[in-house]
């Protein structure tokens, strides 16, 4: 819809329900020249006036005062795109930009949700000790990225993105010193006891006749079990103080997970990221020889875990439920994902190269073939 001034709106309303001035000063009790008055912009309508006049026209006051709740796929790209350039240059100019958008669209959860990440991540890049000046537009970028992300909460608070939402923002919280804040977020989310909604669910299912939904309701729950058991266990990796006994023993728990047939890709990166801690591990340890293993079957899970992010294959068991997996045959999403493999590859190639905990390793024949052989899977992306 065109933004017009309210002037302008109610002519065009009053035109296109075929209403003359006349007509509509009587039907709203005012005189004709009172609506005269609006259209010519010489004085404005008595606010307690503007609900009747919009029913009167069939519309909302949204739509009245020429407002967008809610842009579209392409306006929304388009947004994000222009504010990501910004970012890369103009910093305040960028937070002046997203703010004036977000201003607009207030009430687009969608909207407000890419805008508030693009700002998080900006805003929590890591920068240099002299440069305040950057220092200083972060935090404002910090500041407004909070608001926007609880504002998306706020509209939005079980949506499908509402757990990556909050991640955010509890990231951002964390970041800026208000880590009692994001435990508030969070610790209320954190579950007491195992959720057993789903079983009765499927019970009463069971009771109605209804069998196939019943295991629909078990297969998405044990779906989203899996995926936490994943998540946690990938976390527990990178735990400070967990030793290699605890890191074999999630080792093989995330091996057994992905062990049926397409279960590796509910979560591809689990095993790699498991492994690379436990060989770590061993080389702080001094364990060279376990540490080389460990090593090298990394390389190997990784070359499984980037194939299966390039050419995901859902597991079978999980068709009825297929909705929460893999999605193929879109093209930015194939894009993508091959984008996120040669990410992965670079990022640990990189991190491997730079950890001190591989110091002793560097001259050795065999650390160095790995190191050529995933810095050749890197290069083959």
């Amino acid at each position: 819809m065109n933004r017009l001034s309210l002037s302008d709106r109610i002519l065009e309303e009053r035109s296109r329900n075929h209403l003359t001035q006349e007509e509509l000063a009587r039907r709203l009790g005012v005189s004709k020249a009172a609506v005269s008055k609006w259209e010519c912009g010489q004085s404005l309508p008595d606010i307690a006036l503007l609900p009747k006049m919009a029913s009167l026209f069939s519309i909302t006051l949204d739509d009245l005062f020429g407002y967008e709740p809610v842009a579209s796929e392409e306006k929304r790209e388009e947004i994000v795109g222009q504010l990501q350039g910004l970012l890369a240059k103009e910093p305040v100019q960028a937070a002046e930009y997203a703010e004036q958008q977000v201003a607009r669209y207030w009430s687009d959860s969608e909207l407000l949700r890419a805008v508030g990440l693009v700002l998080c991540a900006k805003a929590i890049e890591p920068s240099a000790p002299d440069e305040a000046e950057r220092s200083e537009s972060a935090s404002c970028l910090a500041d407004l990225a909070e608001r926007v992300l609880r504002r998306a909460l706020q509209l939005d608070p079980d949506g499908p993105s509402t757990d990556f939402t909050l991640q955010a923002l509890c990231m951002l919280l964390a970041a800026e010193g208000k880590e009692g804040q994001a435990d508030e977020l969070i610790e209320k989310m954190v579950p007491a006891k195992p959720n057993t909604a789903a079983i009765i669910l499927a019970g009463i299912a069971i009771r109605t006749g209804n069998p196939k939904g019943a295991g629909i309701a078990l297969k998405r729950q044990l779906l989203f079990s899996l995926l936490e058991v994943a998540s946690c266990a990938q976390a527990l990796a990178g735990v400070e103080g967990i030793n290699v006994e605890e890191l074999d023993d999630i080792l093989a728990l995330a091996v057994g997970i992905q062990e049926p047939s397409g279960f590796e890709a509910l979560s591809p990166t689990l095993v790699p990221i498991v492994r690379i801690a436990l060989a770590t591990r061993f080389a702080e340890s001094g364990d060279g020889d376990r540490a080389l293993d460990e090593l090298e079957r990394f390389v190997k899970d990784l070359e499984c875990c980037c194939e299966m992010f390039e050419n995901p294959q859902n597991p079978p068991f999980f068709k009825s439920v297929d909705e929460f997996l893999w999605q193929n045959g879109d093209e930015k999403a194939d894009e993508a994902r091959g984008e996120a493999a040669a990410s992965l590859r670079s990022s640990f190639a990189s991190s491997i190269a730079s950890n001190e905990s591989w110091a002793a390793f560097r001259g050795n024949p065999r650390f160095n073939a790995i190191m050529r052989r995933l810095g050749e899977e890197e290069a083959s992306v």
